[in-house]
């Protein structure tokens, strides 16, 4: 079956004009990929910044081009936090192991702090330094590639950013206000980031 695709395909060429064509299209296919990925940046960041939330910061991070990072303003940048990185992973992410204690915030994530985790619609990954819940591109537009576009399919994905943007934002935020809305679960990520933030003594 495959090969009597590609002889299809091969018959499609016809002339050099239309193998040019191709080839120069096919040149573009990162280009493309990525203009489709940063267009669901400024949309975010737009609602984030008109729809705040008192105690949290939002602001862009990692590549600038589409990361975004969520945070307590009381803890700061370097806190335990959410992120959306790695072409549009979902992180519960510790940014500064050094001023937080990592091995002891992972063993308050297993008590009633496992709360956090299972405010995730699933963890692929987890209790690792920076890691602390990963969910893995888990978006849904009807396409056979749904909850997990995983690194084989990021071009593929990159289409419904660029052609169902809407959609697509839509289910980043309702990943992030599950948490940012919930106070019950702001108070807990305040209260682990506060139990788990190294003191550095001052140098008298």
């Amino acid at each position: 079956m495959q090969k009597e695709l590609l002889n299809q395909t091969i018959g499609l060429f016809d002339s050099p004009e239309k193998w040019n064509a191709f080839v120069e299209l096919a040149n573009q296919k990162e280009t493309m990929k990525w203009h489709y990925l940063q267009k669901l940046k400024q949309p975010l960041l737009k609602y984030f910044m008109t729809n705040p939330v008192e105690g949290w910061v939002c602001e862009p991070w990692g590549n600038q081009q589409y990361d975004i990072r969520w945070y307590l303003a009381d803890f700061g940048k370097n806190s335990l936090g959410l992120a959306v990185g790695w072409t549009f992973e979902f992180h519960l992410r510790l940014e500064d192991p050094v001023g937080f204690d990592s091995s002891k915030m992972d063993e308050l994530l297993k008590t009633d702090y496992s709360m956090l985790l299972s405010a995730f619609d699933r963890v692929d990954r987890q209790f690792e330094t920076h890691t602390k819940a990963m969910e893995t591109r888990n978006y849904n537009f009807g396409s056979p590639y749904d909850f997990n576009f995983d690194n084989s399919h990021i071009d593929k994905m990159s289409w419904f950013a660029g052609n169902r943007t809407e959609d697509f934002i839509a289910q980043i935020i309702k990943k992030v206000e599950r948490f940012r809305q919930d106070e019950s679960l702001t108070r807990m990520l305040y209260d682990l980031n506060a139990r788990t933030k190294i003191e550095t003594q001052k140098i008298i």
